[in-house]
């Protein structure tokens, strides 16, 4: 008896777990489309968390080597999407590696939470104010959110996992989320 109704109690919430509707308030839908382990068709990763974004590239050899791996905080709004970076290393081929590191983010070993500005959120254009960038949805479709990012880009990030970023200067690069 008792196995049975474990069974019961575990379909009941597989199908509530399946049948959930997405949310509908625009920070909701941002987190949810946004969120996961991304892939590039480079082979560069990208992490996006409830507070945090990652990115992982690598190409070249030894000799030219193009290297970036970045930790940033990240928080998502109803206008838009507000990130800081805390961690950067960079190398560019035939130049020195760079390294960056806020400290000032944390206290007494505790990361301090990113205070915005939901002002600075303006459809269609991008703001950068000490230090956080501020990705503001620019559309809303029935599956897809569109962000504009600084210097004219925008990405296109879909439901399903989809993401496609669009550059100013023209293009396509898409990005397939590979784990939720």
């Amino acid at each position: 008896m008792v196995k049975y109704v474990y069974g019961l109690l575990i379909l009941f919430s597989a199908t509530i777990a399946l049948t959930a509707e997405p949310p509908t308030d625009k920070e909701g839908k941002l987190a949810q489309y946004r969120q996961g382990v991304w892939i590039m068709p480079d082979g560069s990763y990208a992490v996006y968390t409830d507070s945090h974004y990652f990115v992982l590239f690598a190409s070249g050899d030894s000799t030219s080597a193009n290297v970036y791996c970045g930790a940033s905080q990240v928080r998502y709004h109803e206008k838009g999407m507000a990130r800081k970076q805390v961690l950067r290393i960079r190398q560019n081929p035939g130049q020195e590696l760079t390294f960056f590191k806020e400290s000032a983010y944390l206290d007494a070993g505790k990361e301090q939470p990113m205070q915005i500005d939901p002002a600075l959120f303006a459809p269609g254009s991008c703001n950068v104010k000490d230090g956080i960038i501020y990705d503001s949805i620019t559309e809303i479709g029935s599956d897809y959110i569109l962000l504009s990012s600084c210097n004219g880009d925008q990405e296109k990030i879909y439901r399903g996992g989809i993401s496609v970023y669009l550059p100013a200067g023209g293009g396509e690069f898409y990005s397939y989320r590979i784990e939720k």
